[in-house]
């Protein structure tokens, strides 16, 4: 509305007198301060978006490497593994889920709400709590093995498999018969004022997240009590006490707590802040995830290097096989010649 405004007044401006033109050129400043504020706004959310995508990429990218080598190491084969494999594998399903949202959903889309586009949402969102309830099993498996102290051999797989994939699945159920009913436009993506359907399936995450921060904060409370007892210096102590929060901060999703948190309101610079933000760390949060449970695990790569070691032995012997398979060949074309010469004599 006011870039129309300032418009209008710069074709007026030359009928105007001399004290109204002072007071017009204040107008027009400020106009052009409100557009070139829009366009600075335009330029963030564009990088933003940028980020997005290429933040989604690298995370799919080293996700599907790290399910990868899950799938083919075999011999680190235990639950609390196949709780980190699961973990990402909720995480490549999301990100698969969130680039075909973003290559299908616009406006004509949104307007039409056909079926297919609010199933989608639907895959979106499941996925989404998905991943919340796989953090909250990694929580729980940690909490059992540091805190309760008791033999986690009583854990077992289906236990966590329920708790990650099965209870999502009727919290999204739910979240869709109340979108259907209540808030049925635009593919269920936003809301309408005064409809709270999204709380159905946000409230149990924000609840996982409350837990799985008292999870981590007895873990650190019984690790900081076994740094003290121990006979290691006070500077080793807190470095090791330091390292175990910032591994466990991405395991039990701390980090999601700031996705809720919006500054809103007219201060542009925790705008701005927020926006690349929560890019960066809802994008990139995958490949952190594979960072943390494959790349940086100290089973995986010890695994990884021994199948690369045995690899080398196998290529090295078959090498020497081809070598050794060439000797006897020359070897009785000598003798064969020999004979011949003998014979000639």
């Amino acid at each position: 509305m006011c870039l129309c405004v300032c418009s209008f007044v710069n074709t007026i401006n030359v009928s105007l007198s001399s004290p109204l033109r002072e007071s017009v050129a204040y107008f027009l400043l400020s106009c052009d301060w409100t557009a070139e504020l829009a366009r600075k706004s335009k330029l963030h959310y564009q990088v933003a978006v940028i980020i997005n995508y290429l933040g989604h990429c690298f995370s799919l990218g080293a996700l599907l490497l790290a399910f990868t080598l899950f799938l083919r190491l075999r011999s680190i084969r235990c639950l609390r593994n196949i709780i980190h494999w699961n973990l990402i594998s909720a995480f490549i399903l999301r990100n698969a889920t969130w680039f075909i949202v973003q290559l299908t959903m616009n406006p004509a889309v949104t307007e039409g709400n056909q079926v297919w586009c609010r199933l989608v949402t639907a895959a979106y969102n499941y996925f989404h709590v998905t991943n919340f309830f796989w953090m909250f099993g990694e929580g729980c498996y940690l909490h059992t093995a540091v805190v309760l102290t008791y033999s986690t051999d009583k854990l077992r797989k289906w236990m966590f498999i329920c708790i990650g994939w099965g209870i999502p699945f009727p919290i999204i159920v739910a979240w869709a018969f109340g979108k259907l009913y209540y808030d049925n436009e635009k593919c269920w993506f936003g809301k309408k004022a005064g409809v709270y359907t999204d709380y159905i399936y946000q409230g149990p995450m924000i609840l996982v997240l409350l837990i799985n921060f008292v999870f981590l904060f007895n873990i650190v409370r019984i690790l900081m009590t076994k740094l003290r007892a121990s006979t290691t210096s006070e500077t080793i102590q807190y470095r090791k006490a330091v390292k175990a929060t910032l591994v466990l901060l991405p395991l039990l999703g701390i980090t999601y707590m700031l996705f809720f948190v919006n500054p809103g309101g007219e201060d542009e610079l925790a705008q701005i802040v927020f926006i690349y933000f929560n890019s960066i760390l809802e994008s990139f949060q995958g490949f952190f995830v594979s960072i943390f449970y494959c790349f940086l695990n100290s089973e995986v790569r010890s695994a990884v290097r021994k199948r690369w070691i045995r690899w080398q032995d196998r290529h090295s012997l078959r090498s020497r096989a081809v070598r050794a398979s060439s000797l006897p060949t020359s070897a009785s074309r000598v003798s064969f010649h020999s004979i011949k010469q003998t014979s000639v004599l």
